[in-house]
């Protein structure tokens, strides 16, 4: 039930948001056309003292002329923003844009003047006319995308704006969510339960625990503040937390990692892996006869996914869900994929997609 408000929630959201651009960009459209259409020949018209009747006249063409103007300018740069985004191409979509702008023009007064053409009979001076409003016409469009293009950066800015503050407010979540998961009683008491049984039987291997255990936790505050690390990194947080695991379960416990060195490299969102590798532990009975099988591989379709064989505990720990809510959250932000979960009668799996691949950065 959480998830799905979650979801209606965040959806909600985003058409309240899309609902206020698209009220800001027709508030824009209407109070262009009606200063350019309509306030701008009354202006001209009463400083050049013409009749009232001409001043009707000039209002009703120019409004028409604006209104044709404007929306075709609108729908040539939106559809070049959504073909060629300013930001990846600022070139080719200045370029594009001002020939298309310019086409639209020519074949707009054109039009005009055939239809003159069979109204007027003086023809004289029709190729001055052409050129003179078609500059005209030229010079308000350009305005007009001027316009617009600062419109449509200052919701791209907005946008980013919004996305950026969302998913430093996941990545928060999901640091606090993590810690909270492993900082809680009964992880403390199992672990001290385990060291204990070292120190009695062991104290050197006791004293490889404890510096284990303090490795885990100060990864997880190395990585806290990071969008995106690498599998390596993710993997070597997962070996420490395997290790600490194992000297509880032993070999009821199995890890399979199939990742080839050459993924080693690729992104993904901090904590994922190991908050998956960590459900399954949680959810599943781990005992003699009984091992629990984790897998971590790499799909066709480049995503990386944990797989494991179920057998669900009788008496689960209360779970919210919110662990797989938040990676689908982040991933939101982070991909144009979505996160994969299949559950079988035999095996449960997460698949996440790959994110960018970062060299040799975090090598």
């Amino acid at each position: 039930m959480h998830i799905h408000i979650s979801f209606k929630m965040k959806d909600m959201k985003v058409k309240i948001c899309q609902n206020k651009e698209k009220f800001y960009d027709t508030m824009i459209v209407l109070s262009g056309i009606f200063l350019l259409g309509v306030i701008l020949p009354i202006v001209v018209g009463i400083i050049t003292n013409i009749s009232f009747s001409l001043i009707l006249e000039n209002v009703f063409f120019s409004t028409i002329g604006t209104t044709t103007l404007w929306l075709g300018c609108r729908y040539i740069i939106s559809k070049l923003w959504e073909k060629l985004p300013f930001e990846k191409h600022p070139i080719k979509h200045i370029v594009l844009e001002i020939f298309f702008i310019a086409l639209y023009n020519f074949l707009v007064v054109g039009i005009l003047f055939l239809i003159g053409a069979i109204v007027l009979t003086d023809a004289s001076t029709e190729k001055y006319f052409f050129f003179d409003i078609y500059t005209s016409c030229v010079i308000i469009s350009l305005v007009i995308s001027f316009i617009h293009e600062g419109v449509f950066l200052y919701i791209m800015w907005m946008r980013s704006e919004k996305r950026s503050q969302e998913l430093e407010k996941e990545s928060l979540l999901s640091q606090f969510e993590t810690l909270k998961n492993q900082v809680n009683p009964h992880f403390l008491f199992n672990s001290f339960n385990t060291l204990i049984t070292l120190i009695e039987e062991d104290k050197d291997v006791a004293v490889e625990y404890v510096q284990k255990l303090s490795d885990f936790f100060r990864t997880i505050l190395q990585l806290r503040d990071k969008s995106i690390i690498s599998i390596q990194e993710e993997l070597e947080l997962i070996k420490t937390y395997i290790f600490l695991q194992k000297k509880r379960y032993g070999e009821n416990l199995i890890l399979k990692n199939m990742i080839t060195p050459n993924a080693l490299s690729k992104g993904i969102a901090p904590l994922t892996l190991q908050m998956l590798v960590e459900n399954a532990i949680k959810h599943n009975v781990i005992a003699t006869g009984q091992p629990l099988h984790i897998e971590i591989v790499l799909t066709e379709n480049n995503y990386i996914m944990v797989k494991n064989n179920l057998q669900k505990r009788m008496e689960e720990e209360p779970s919210a869900g919110l662990g797989l809510q938040n990676i689908r959250n982040r991933y939101k932000f982070l991909s144009d994929k979505e996160i994969e979960i299949i559950e079988s009668s035999q095996y449960f799996s997460v698949a996440i997609p790959l994110l960018e691949d970062l060299g040799q950065e975090k090598d």
